[in-house]
């Protein structure tokens, strides 16, 4: 069978010449690493495409139906997509909506046989990062997809850098952690140490102690930096719309589900997911967590099937004592021993006396600098003032 691309080398212009040239040079061990998924319903064409791909050295895996193309973005990650906007059943634009919802940082290119002015607005306006009109020859794929690497592989080293910054100043510019106390600078020291890995760490502490400051820096400090942190306080909500938060519901799952929504482990899918007052949740969401814990797999409310495979850091929090908090049955000790890989207990304020001058006086800049209302020079506080705190 003829290759479509080579004649379509015939039946289209050329690029220009500046085109024509790679200008970009992705090095080989980029493109191996680099996820390319082509969906089209044409066989020909996407083996086609499969083919000169491959030959470049990229990570090829094809779909040749909208059904299971659909089901392949919300489940793994790709760093470029390359999709027919027409297809029998499901369209491209449906496709390309849910690979950004799951993964958003995801590069999509659509292509179609019947280019027109609306449908490449509409599909630029849906995400689509570029608009490949058939027939297209093969120098015009490579160049394309050549660029859309070279994206991919500069907002990678942008990554590497913002994490690598943060790794050498010791926190993110928003996170302070103010003290000199011999118990908190062990427990900062401890959350310095666990944040470059991925191991689920649960913070235990009075009140007010800074279990959510101290999850925040080891989010910012992580290789997970760039993705969201997404918090959730488990006694916030009764149960069933906590679990419609974090799990996400179908369609008619009950009364006001008038759409499919995606959950908060959705939502923090390559990122990190802080369960605040964990011990508050009910065991039967307790369960239905250690589920997703141990097999990374999200079943909404509503569904009886797998809807999404997600790679989710958790940090739990509790104003309890965990163990008292198993012994007695309000948490589970299996979920809270796959979540306590890491423990980290916060001292309360009453255990680091020597702390509250600093404390004090970082709050009175931080307010004076965004308030500015008392003149150019920042107040202090007085001895006297630090003596009765």
């Amino acid at each position: 069978m003829a290759n479509p691309l080579a004649q379509s080398d015939r039946q289209a212009p050329p690029p220009p010449d500046a085109m024509a040239r790679d200008p970009l040079s992705i090095p080989s061990e980029v493109k191996a690493s680099i996820r390319v998924l082509v969906v089209d319903d044409e066989r020909t064409l996407r083996e086609s495409c499969a083919s000169v791909l491959q030959m470049d050295g990229y990570n090829v895996t094809l779909v040749g139906r909208g059904e299971e193309a659909l089901d392949t973005v919300k489940r793994r990650k790709f760093d470029v997509i390359l999709v027919d906007l027409y297809m029998s059943q499901i369209s491209g634009l449906e496709i390309l909506q849910a690979a950004l919802a799951a993964y958003r940082d995801t590069i999509v290119v659509v292509m179609t046989g019947n280019p027109s002015v609306t449908s490449s607005i509409e599909a630029l306006r849906a995400g689509a990062w570029d608009y490949l009109p058939k027939p297209f020859s093969a120098t015009h794929l490579q160049v394309l997809i050549g660029r859309a690497s070279h994206a991919v592989m500069m907002s990678r080293e942008a990554q590497d850098l913002r994490v690598q910054l943060m790794r050498q100043h010791g926190h993110s510019d928003k996170i302070a952690l103010i003290g000199i106390s011999p118990l908190f600078r062990k427990a900062v020291e401890l959350a310095r140490k666990v944040s470059p890995t991925d191991a689920s760490v649960f913070i235990s502490g009075e009140s007010g102690t800074g279990k959510e400051v101290i999850a925040q820096f080891i989010h910012q400090n992580s290789r997970r930096a760039g993705r969201a942190l997404v918090p959730i306080n488990c006694a916030a909500l009764p149960e069933p719309l906590l679990e419609s938060e974090m799990f996400g519901h179908r369609k008619g799952a009950f009364t006001g589900a008038d759409r499919d929504k995606p959950g908060l482990l959705e939502t923090a899918n390559c990122g990190t997911l802080f369960l605040d007052e964990l011990t508050e949740m009910s065991m039967p969401l307790q369960a239905k967590l250690l589920r997703v814990i141990q097999d990374g797999v999200v079943r909404r409310v509503g569904s009886e099937q797998q809807d999404a495979v997600v790679d989710v850091r958790f940090i739990s929090a509790t104003n309890r004592e965990p163990q008292e908090a198993v012994d007695s049955g309000m948490l589970r000790g299996d979920l809270f021993y796959r979540l306590r890989v890491v423990p980290i207990k916060l001292p309360p304020l009453r255990k680091r006396l020597e702390d509250i001058p600093l404390l004090a006086n970082h709050f009175l800049t931080h307010y004076w600098q965004r308030h500015r209302q008392m003149g150019d020079r920042g107040p202090r506080l007085s001895e006297a003032s630090i003596g009765f705190l």
